[in-house]
């Protein structure tokens, strides 16, 4: 390991001494997409009187179990990262509405009051924001990244839900938390946390990225439609067996790639795989990041020429050939430090490209909290912060799902 100033030992004795305790590198793969990139985000209503001094020493209490997210992040050599296991990495923003109900809040004015964290040496990588009205608390959370993903965000969220309701919860597994503790930020010397000026050109565009315009708007699928899509498909192919999340996404590619992805002749659709499932030394409660993109190209030719029934085909077979143990074994291995990409497919990997890719995410269990064993009366998803362009498949009730489809081109009604 080496920073830098190459003559400095004393900086690389420091980063050695700390490594595994209160530094945790990211992996190969994060290390080549994370810094820069836009946070997660999530807001939920918490229907419950809650002080703000309860809402931050359970939140606290949270953190002695996924202690991952109290960090920020240093870049310990020219374009490689870690997470700083610290004192101050989570921000809380606490506001106030006065005689305001949930039924006349505007969920965008709630969005803009919204601290949001930047994935970049020594910024926070966690925040929470909290706006307190009448019959429960606004809850805003912007985590970056380089922290973990979203179920790992799920299982802190569930967790901390459990703590402050005074409810036992499965502990995480211990396969990605640091093994030291927390330590003060200034303990590592700022040449590890340089300014934006100082990254490398690609990480500048990221944070460009993060501002641009996007628009959203809701497509919902009733059960009937998706059965008669599953009948149609095995009058057209007997072989094709296709699920509702292939059916939503063939359905969504074929009404908005035109819209959303209007300046290219190839669509790539990237669906986020959890490997937890898959990876054979993978505990199921592993915490950090344990997703890999599994991609389907198509042509937009091909897309206005295949049926919903051929294009779920496809995806459902790009899916199985990534959901693989032999695959998944081949590119990753658990290190002391986590979940490891190799670095030679790594080499050959492609990352996001706001001109190409499409992200799809099936988040149902986010908007289905019984599903996670939550309370559906005490916390309800009102917002989740998407890729420019994506579609996030979620499910309100039963009898029909919705997809939210997110653009950096308006909608257009013809």
């Amino acid at each position: 390991m080496k920073t830098d100033k190459k003559d400095n030992k004393a900086d690389t004795d420091d980063l050695e001494k700390h490594y595994g305790k209160d530094i945790l590198p990211l992996s190969a793969l994060h290390n080549e997409y994370v810094p820069g990139s836009a946070p997660l985000e999530i807001m939920f209503f918490w229907k419950k009187e809650s002080a703000s001094k309860e809402v931050e020493e359970s939140f606290f209490k949270t953190v002695e179990y996924y202690n991952i997210f109290s960090s920020r992040l240093i870049r310990i050599d020219e374009n490689k990262f870690a997470l700083q296991y610290c004192t101050d990495g989570v921000i809380f923003n606490y506001l106030s509405f006065t005689d305001a109900t949930f039924d006349n809040t505007s969920i965008d004015d709630i969005k803009k009051m919204m601290v949001h964290v930047k994935t970049l040496p020594g910024e926070p990588l966690l925040a929470v924001t909290v706006i307190s009205i009448e019959g429960g608390k606004f809850v805003g959370i912007s985590c970056s990244d380089a922290v973990a993903d979203f179920f790992s965000l799920i299982l802190f969220c569930f967790a901390w839900k459990c703590i402050i309701e005074g409810h036992d919860f499965p502990r995480p597994s211990s396969q990605r938390l640091f093994k030291g503790r927390p330590v003060n930020y200034d303990e590592i010397d700022k040449k590890f946390v340089p300014p934006l000026s100082e990254l490398n050109g690609e990480i500048q565009n990221r944070v460009i990225l993060n501002n641009v315009q996007t628009y959203t708007k809701k497509e919902f699928f009733l059960d009937e439609f998706l059965h008669e899509i599953k009948n149609h498909a095995r009058r057209e192919n007997e072989k094709f067996v296709i699920s509702d999340n292939q059916i939503i996404n063939a359905f969504l590619l074929k009404k908005y790639h035109d819209i959303i992805l209007p300046n290219t002749n190839k669509i790539v659709l990237r669906n986020p795989v959890n490997l937890r499932e898959i990876h054979p030394d993978l505990d199921p409660l592993y915490f950090g990041n344990a997703f890999f993109d599994n991609t389907s190209e198509f042509t937009k030719d091909e897309i206005h020429e295949m049926s919903i029934p051929q294009i779920a085909y496809r995806l459902k077979e790009s899916v199985t050939n990534t959901r693989n143990k032999d695959y998944i074994s081949k590119i990753s291995y658990l290190s002391e430090y986590g979940l490891e990409f190799k670095f030679d497919m790594i080499k050959n990997h492609s990352f996001y490209n706001v001109v190409t890719d499409i992200v799809s995410s099936n988040l149902v269990h986010l908007n289905d909290p019984e599903s996670l064993g939550l309370s559906s009366k005490l916390v309800s998803l009102l917002y989740i912060k998407a890729v420019p362009s994506s579609f996030i498949i979620l499910k309100e009730k039963n009898g029909y799902m919705y997809a939210e489809i997110t653009s950096s081109y308006p909608f257009i009604t013809h």
